[in-house]
């Protein structure tokens, strides 16, 4: 699965779509950092935590 932009995307990065997008819409963290107006480095620590809570939407890359 691909991003809007083209890029491929990683299962973390559908994970987040999953997790803040209501539309269904998938994008990589690139994209998705400029629609929800937050940092990379904030997204990856948000995919951190929520490994660390044990969704079965992330894994350990």
């Amino acid at each position: 699965m691909n991003c809007v932009c083209g890029k491929p995307l990683t299962y973390n990065e559908m994970g987040l779509s999953k997790k803040f997008l209501a539309d269904g819409e998938m994008l990589c963290l690139q994209c998705l950092s400029a629609r929800l107006n937050v940092s990379e480095k904030r997204l990856e620590e948000k995919i951190e935590e929520f490994l660390r809570a044990g969704c079965k939407l992330f894994v350990k890359e």
